[in-house]
């Protein structure tokens, strides 16, 4: 069952534009403080890993950043889907209620699943927010 009044597929990047520009700010200190610490990390065995592991945590930082930025949200006649880190999806025979909730440049949907798990989209366009609106008035608790 598909919620009523609702265009479909409603599809759109799961983070909106301040969210992303707030991540994009902190990876520029990150990557800052980064290139400050390498440059202080002493010419010894201990800076070797020091180096390394430097070097791992910021690839690591680097993907997660990557992912947030390409990360999308889609709501079909099949349900609701995130891309990302890891996928998250819930059909509409699986969903018992929803709710909207977050700061403004963070809106979520938090949707609570048959087998009582609870899942979380992000909505990052007006119409996918517009959408997240609609679903949690047709599927209350």
């Amino acid at each position: 069952m598909t919620p009523p009044d609702l265009p479909l597929p409603v599809s759109g990047p799961a983070y909106g534009r301040t969210f992303r520009g707030l991540a994009t700010a902190m990876l520029l200190v990150v990557l800052a403080m980064a290139m400050r610490a390498t440059l202080k990390l002493p010419d010894d065995i201990a800076a070797a890993q020091g180096y390394w592991i430097l070097g791992v945590g910021m690839l690591a930082l680097l993907a997660s950043y990557w992912v947030l930025m390409r990360s999308t949200t889609t709501i079909d006649a099949a349900g609701i889907h995130q891309s990302g880190l890891t996928d998250k999806k819930v059909s509409w025979q699986e969903m018992r209620s929803a709710r909207l909730f977050g700061p403004p440049f963070a809106r979520r949907l938090m949707v609570r699943t048959a087998n009582g798990r609870f899942r979380f989209f992000f909505g990052g366009s007006p119409q996918l927010l517009e959408a997240f609106s609609r679903i949690a008035q047709a599927y209350r608790s």
